[in-house]
């Protein structure tokens, strides 16, 4: 019996997406209902947690009768969305035990992967209050990142509220790099700044991001001293994807 039917264009912000989650989670459940698709979990060191939100308006076809949840595997699901083609439309249905995914384009091509059963936490929310708010380009923030890993281990965000930039660090046995943001240089599109704070992260878990960041029209980075902080990126087709990350304390 039929559960779930639901079909969009564009799949590849899926891959990419997924390509993310696939590097930090290992399995999770999408809870499917009358406002869309959405997905929320800790990584297994509860370092990272992700919030994942497609609102129906996102489907070219959005087919539920009930709320449903799917367990899935993100390396398998990854998998076949790598299989996807330039102009192709993807279907989704689900049954009780399993996923089939339609790919419609120069014919169809169909997978079929298992339903995964999974208990699945109930999270809140994070409740944090953030002093620094700074938006900025994907090209901009894959860049910060690539930068910044190719020579050490942990990120350094410090806010300059005299100038009104940001101040990007990192630090390897030898190595170090600083990167500038304003919005005078043009490299952020809004900034902030409450208070002059400052934080540091694994760029371990940052790097993780980069392919869902590949996809996304905007990013929001917003942090406070020593907290976790919280990187927003939306989509065009109104899809977003929410990571928070735990401060880095040496």
């Amino acid at each position: 019996m039929k559960i779930v039917k639901i079909k969009f264009k564009e799949p590849r912000t899926w891959r990419y997406i997924i390509g993310s989650i696939e590097k930090i989670i290992d399995e999770g459940v999408f809870t499917i209902n009358e406002e869309g698709l959405h997905f929320r979990a800790l990584d297994t060191s509860r370092i990272v947690m992700i919030d994942f939100i497609y609102p129906k308006s996102s489907f070219e076809e959005f087919d539920v009768d009930k709320e449903e949840n799917i367990g899935v595997s993100f390396s398998t699901l990854s998998d076949i969305l790598k299989r996807a083609e330039k102009d192709d439309e993807l279907e989704m249905i689900s049954d009780e035990n399993s996923i089939t995914l339609k790919y419609i384009g120069k014919g169809e091509r169909l997978f079929k992967i298992p339903q995964i059963s999974l208990s699945q936490d109930k999270l809140p929310e994070p409740k944090i209050t953030f002093t620094v708010k700074a938006k900025l380009t994907n090209n901009t923030f894959i860049d910060i990142i690539n930068d910044i890993e190719a020579i050490g281990e942990s990120i350094t965000i410090r806010a300059d509220d005299n100038e009104n930039k940001l101040i990007i660090t990192g630090k390897g046995d030898i190595e170090s790099a600083e990167i500038e943001l304003s919005l005078e240089k043009q490299n952020l599109i809004e900034l902030s700044i409450d208070s002059p704070d400052s934080s540091t992260y694994s760029i371990e878990y940052l790097s993780d991001m980069l392919m869902a960041a590949k996809e996304a029209d905007l990013i929001t980075l917003m942090y406070s001293q020593d907290a976790p902080a919280k990187i927003d990126m939306e989509y065009q087709n109104g899809g977003r994807i929410t990571f928070y990350i735990s401060p880095r304390i040496d």
